[in-house]
């Protein structure tokens, strides 16, 4: 008898058995969630608040009829906050709020700094000021403090599982990247934007793994999605990574001849074609099918490597149209009206779509290319509409850190010094590094490159990257060079690269690359002539035409020193 008050004491009503869960889903579909005897719909990129009772509760989650997770949670009543990330994919954070203040009667402006938390499906937390409701702009505070006051503050930013993979990748996870990927393909097996997360997920699995490892995954997902064009582009692409173009040629060559019929064949046997074959298939598919988009989107791409802007703007304008996947092509779009002379009507159609829905997240590289656009720097505060899309972007986020990394993207002559306090292990913070660096000299963004992650060179871009790698190889660190292309992720094999700049093969042969790479490689060609004392002027000129927009290339024209002959600068020796 004595057991039973205090049993019921224990289980009185002051005795609280659940705990209040964030669900958070950072898939862009709704989302079917059991969490015990729970259930409910969690809508795309959105969150639903639970009661979930203590202790071990088992949780199901699955998209459109298909299981996605299967998880067991603890949940506590030790936290303050408790979170479910939907397969990790949601991209939260936490960042200090800091109020500073001269007065002590207000505290304004606050200073932040995010901490990425996406990756990771269960999370609680303890002392969060604010929880997925914005900080305050000001804090009123007592006469008599000063100094500085910091709150918590724990919520997602926009861009959905996209934005996390970023993350994951920029902050050297690669492994949870490679995770995340694989369940959104799962969840989205038909979404647009598949191939940006197959894309991101082989990133990291190259990481991981190595290549070798991320081209037979790709192949797998080619034979199981025989009808799919992004599996069976994004083999190709590792197989031409690897060296194996010649072998995917066979490939679909046999495959077309047991299918002649097969658009999705025909155009990827074009695309590991050399040039002139390729486009003169292209051409021809799209003589014969021109309500087919695949053709198209060879094509274009085709008229863009070989500088034919009037006959590629003429298939971009339709696309810009019709076409679900134009975004993908929306650079190149940009930089085939600015080498026809139209750079006006470039920043005019950009700033259209910019700024159609005032509300919407941008992205930092859209930003970027803005600006390269306009001609105009972060700095320049006649720029108004630059400054708002630089306003957009920051979404939590630093943006001494954004303004740092447009500054050095751009080539400005002084770039900002970074806040204190950031991971330096960050994709932009070692971006900074490099192409601050690199506006110096390429010895300089040697000593910064022989020591970077390679996560971190996902936001110095291709055209950085390459220009540093050809360097390296033409100044005689191979090994450099080696470590610093793979990084970029382009389609290039490190012995293309190597026979390129000692002038074995030219560039124009090179039929992955981009317009922006070209000049990379022909300014690196350029200056090994020049070294040598040999006639560099049409090396030179080729580079200034390829580089339409300003960037890395255009900023080594004005501010390298004179070439001089190679010889080790990072001491690093060959691959």
């Amino acid at each position: 008898m004595v057991g039973l008050p205090l049993v019921l004491v224990l289980m009185g009503p002051g005795v609280k058995r659940s705990e209040s869960v964030h669900f958070v889903n950072g898939l862009d579909v709704p989302v079917q969630i059991v969490a015990g005897d729970n259930r409910f719909d969690v809508p795309a990129e959105g969150r639903i608040k639970r009661e979930i009772r203590r202790g071990l509760v088992d949780v199901d989650v699955s998209a459109k009829g298909v299981s996605l997770v299967h998880d067991t949670l603890y949940v506590s009543g030790d936290k303050d906050v408790r979170v479910y990330n939907v397969l990790g994919a949601a991209p939260l954070f936490m960042d200090a709020v800091r109020y500073t203040s001269s007065s002590a009667k207000n505290v304004n402006a606050p200073e932040r700094f995010p901490q990425p938390l996406g990756g990771t499906a269960f999370q609680e937390f303890d002392h969060v000021d604010y929880a997925f409701v914005e900080p305050p702009r000001s804090l009123s505070v007592d006469e008599r403090q000063s100094g500085s006051i910091s709150r918590s503050h724990l919520g997602v930013l926009p861009g959905g599982w996209k934005m996390t993979l970023r993350f994951l990748l920029a902050g050297n996870r690669p492994a949870e990247a490679g995770r995340v990927a694989q369940a959104v393909l799962r969840a989205r097996p038909d979404a647009p934007e598949l191939s940006e997360a197959a894309s991101l997920g082989m990133m990291a699995l190259e990481q991981t793994e190595g290549v070798l490892a991320a081209t037979a995954i790709a192949r797998e997902w080619r034979d199981a999605n025989l009808e799919d064009f992004d599996a069976h582009r994004l083999w190709a692409r590792q197989m031409r990574r690897t060296g194996r173009n010649e072998e995917t040629r066979a490939y679909y060559a046999r495959a077309l001849s047991q299918a002649p019929d097969s658009m999705l064949l025909a155009t990827m046997l074009a695309r590991t074609e050399p040039g002139p074959e390729a486009t003169a298939r292209l051409e021809a598919l799209r003589r014969a099918h021109p309500e087919s988009p695949l053709p198209r989107w060879g094509l274009s791409l085709r008229y863009l490597r070989e500088n034919r802007w009037a006959e590629a703007l003429v298939l971009l304008d339709a696309m810009e149209q019709d076409e679900t996947h134009y975004d993908i092509f929306l650079e190149e779009h940009l930089r085939a009206l600015t080498a026809l002379g139209r750079r006006e009507e470039a920043v005019k159609r950009f700033s259209q779509r910019l700024f159609e829905d005032e509300k919407a997240s941008v992205g930092w590289r859209d930003v970027l290319l803005y600006a390269r656009l306009l001609g105009r720097g972060p700095n320049d505060a006649g720029a108004k509409d630059l400054q708002k899309l630089i306003a957009r972007a920051v979404e939590g986020r630093s943006e001494e850190l954004l303004r740092a990394w447009l500054e050095a993207s751009l080539g400005e002559s002084k770039v900002r010094a970074l806040p204190s306090g950031l991971d330096v292990n960050n994709a932009s913070v070692v971006a900074v590094r490099v192409l601050t660096a690199l506006a110096k000299s390429p010895e300089s963004a040697a000593r910064v490159c022989a020591t970077a992650n390679r996560a971190g060179f996902s936001q110095v871009g291709t055209e950085a990257g390459l220009l540093l790698a050809g360097e390296f190889e033409r100044l005689g660190d191979s090994a450099l060079a080696a470590k610093t292309l793979e990084a970029t992720g382009l389609e290039l094999t490190f012995e293309e690269l190597r026979d390129t700049v000692h002038g074995a093969r030219t560039v124009e042969s090179l039929d992955a690359l981009d317009g922006a790479e070209r000049a990379s490689l022909h300014l690196v060609v350029a200056r090994r002539l020049e070294a040598r004392g040999a006639n560099a002027e049409k090396a030179y000129a080729l580079a200034r035409q390829e580089a339409v927009l300003p960037g890395p290339v255009t900023t080594a024209l004005a501010r390298w020193p004179v070439p001089v002959a190679s010889g080790s600068v990072a001491g690093v020796g060959t691959p």
